[in-house]
């Protein structure tokens, strides 16, 4: 039985495009599996075990709706892994982790469902100030990825006051920390602010489309920091 050349050819490169997809899946997930081991993993602080428990009992016993609002500062633990394994990808610090320890920064985290995740962090360290600009090869609403590109700047001590100046102008500290929209796609805008023992946080999904144009433009002035 004769097997003409050019099956052949088509078959060796189907079976090469196999192995290439196989290996590229195995490659590429390799760097995006994070499961926290322990609270400390967490990039953002849970949920306490009682508002969990306050949950699951409403659910349980089916007393619906069990849309309890969220506290302030706190994350659940699938929205916290969602996070935290972008901004660990990214070998950043653990923010809220160094309230005790006399830090000034601020760091901005965008998270676009099809883009490459992004992060610009400031911080003051005795008047000199640095910002620290990282990105990864992975799409924000699903895996993370290597870092690709990592840039660090010195500016100047004006550019920080301004940046702090936006901070209480529109009231940061008092905004809350969760989104009042439920959108299923997007941008994920998460905004931290680390000023010695005080520490905040603040996601919105897409704000300058939903209603957050004030908090949209404190998050632009944290990443045109790195323009300055």
């Amino acid at each position: 039985m004769r097997v003409s050349t050019n099956f052949m050819k088509r078959q060796l490169i189907i079976n090469i495009g196999i192995i290439l997809t196989v290996t590229s899946c195995a490659v590429f997930n390799a760097d995006l599996r994070y499961k926290p081991n322990s609270i400390d993993e967490y990039y953002f602080p849970l949920l306490s075990a009682e508002f969990t428990k306050r949950q699951n009992d409403c659910i349980e016993k089916k007393e619906f709706p069990c849309n309890f609002p969220e506290p302030n500062d706190t994350l659940s633990d699938f929205v916290n892994q969602w996070y935290s394994k972008h901004l660990k990808s990214m070998k950043e610090p653990v923010l809220y982790k160094l309230r005790n320890e006399h830090k000034k920064i601020i760091r901005f985290t965008l998270l676009g469902t099809w883009s490459n995740p992004i992060s610009y962090r400031i911080e003051n360290n005795n008047g000199q100030i640095k910002v620290t600009y990282s990105k990864t090869k992975g799409l924000g609403g699903y895996d993370a990825g290597r870092t690709i590109k990592r840039e660090q700047k010195i500016i100047k001590l004006e550019t920080w006051e301004k940046v702090i100046a936006k901070i209480d102008s529109v009231n940061f500290w008092n905004i809350e920390t969760h989104d009042p929209n439920m959108i299923l796609d997007g941008e994920e805008w998460i905004l931290e602010v680390l000023i010695n023992e005080k520490y905040h946080f603040v996601t919105r999904n897409s704000p300058e489309n939903y209603g957050g144009k004030e908090y949209a433009e404190l998050c632009k002035f944290v990443t045109n920091a790195i323009k300055e």
